[in-house]
């Protein structure tokens, strides 16, 4: 079974910790952890914020948003997040949800 980890500062990680899901501090090394996350065979889902996803490079970001497993999940405030939620769900599981 895949498993969900979340990335972030200890602000955002405590809700996520509270629910038993693995968090990843990654004040000092967004990068490192992202990579570290990507390499995990048994990982599914990542879960970040937006200012986490700046923190990384432009490059970087866009590899992350065009993989399939695992899929990044970018929790934002603006009404794209939405979209791009749909898109990712539409490519990793071959069905529009929102119809």
């Amino acid at each position: 079974m895949y498993k969900i980890k979340a990335i972030g500062n200890n602000a955002f990680l405590i809700g996520f910790q509270l629910t038993g899901i693995e968090t990843v501090d990654c004040e000092e090394s967004p990068l490192k952890a992202f990579e570290e996350a990507l390499q995990d065979e048994n990982c599914g889902i990542i879960i970040t914020d937006e200012n986490t996803m700046n923190l990384l490079p432009e490059y970087f970001r866009a590899d992350i948003e065009a993989k399939v497993k695992p899929v990044t999940v970018v929790l934002s405030t603006k009404e794209t997040s939405n979209e791009t939620l749909r898109n990712k769900i539409k490519k990793a599981i071959g069905v529009d949800l929102w119809k």
